[in-house]
């Protein structure tokens, strides 16, 4: 006769895998020491979506917040103190508290290698988590609000070479310049491109020849010049997958030329393995004729160095 109890580890812990986490240890702990250790082993990722989950939670993480290695919070809540969870090695705030930003600028969470602030108050200087001293050493994704208004301190920045991959909510071509100067191990990138404010004069980095960014995921805002978008390609001599999305209202047939487009893209991403472009006739306003498309075609035919896979999208299909 076999028992549980001499069920290996390895088949307790693929069992308690099915189990919501916060029930695991209601129904489990303090059975017996074997299982208490078995449970203590496991590593937990925890989401909270509301506060109703936060309550009902709230007694285990006090209790347990060096097991917790996944923290994903997809709401506002001042009472969280994240500042305990000294083990965690990913982060989510979809709504990130002043206090909660310290918290990681102060290195309570020093072995986090991914970081996502998708709000939070514009006050916070977020710069700080991946190019001052306070930087956090093992980061290797990160997902902030914008970082524009951080480099126009123009103060001392320090590189960080630990991160591959940025998503930011928005730019301007200045911040991504920096960004390519300070992040050089970079290999992802994905932003909205916004405008210049015309306070700004663009910078020049005629010596960046990035060499590890190969993904670019890049959305065209309003009066986003396609001159933005081949700053950004010249200075990116390895990139091999592009996906851009032109989403902009009003703009009219003069200010937009598909073909341009294309002679930018064939031109300045010679290494180009997979793109995908997207373009949204119902905001834009935007018509092209056949000629448009086919004399297109043809250029992206033309290069045949790699074969790779090409796609172009309107929402004007559908129609």
């Amino acid at each position: 006769m076999t028992f549980i109890e001499e069920l290996p580890d390895e088949l307790w812990l693929k069992i308690f895998s099915y189990f919501p986490w916060l029930d695991l240890f209601h129904y489990f702990s303090g059975l017996n020491q074997r299982i208490e250790a078995i449970l203590h082993s496991k590593r937990l990722k925890i989401k909270l979506k509301s506060n109703l989950s936060y309550e009902k939670s709230k007694i285990l993480i006090d209790a347990l917040p060096e097991y917790v290695i996944g923290l994903y919070i997809d709401y506002y809540n001042q009472n969280i103190d994240i500042s305990s969870f000294k083990n965690l090695l990913s982060l989510h705030l979809s709504h990130a508290t002043d206090k909660q930003i310290e918290d990681i600028k102060s290195h309570y969470l020093e072995y986090l290698n991914q970081l996502d602030i998708v709000v939070c108050s514009t006050n916070n200087q977020l710069g700080d988590i991946l190019f001052s001293e306070k930087q956090l050493n093992y980061l290797t994704t990160c997902w902030l609000p914008n970082l524009d208004f951080y480099f126009d301190d123009k103060k001392f920045y320090q590189p960080c070479f630990t991160l591959c991959s940025l998503r930011l909510n928005y730019c301007h071509i200045n911040t991504f310049l920096n960004i390519l100067y300070y992040l050089p191990n970079l290999i992802s990138f994905e932003s909205a491109l916004v405008c210049l404010p015309s306070s700004n004069q663009s910078i020049s980095f005629p010596l960046i020849k990035h060499l590890c960014l190969i993904h670019l995921k890049i959305l065209l805002r309003t009066n986003v010049p396609l001159f933005d978008l081949e700053s950004m390609l010249i200075h990116i001599s390895c990139l091999e997958q592009l996906h851009l999305t032109i989403d902009r209202f009003n703009i009219s047939q003069k200010d937009f030329k598909l073909v341009e487009l294309t002679n930018i893209i064939q031109n300045q991403a010679l290494n180009l393995k997979k793109f995908h472009i997207k373009i949204n006739l119902l905001s834009t306003n935007l018509k092209m004729n056949h000629d448009d498309w086919k004399k297109t075609i043809s250029l992206y035919s033309q290069k045949n160095i790699h074969p790779f896979e090409r796609s172009i999208a309107t929402q004007s299909d559908l129609y």
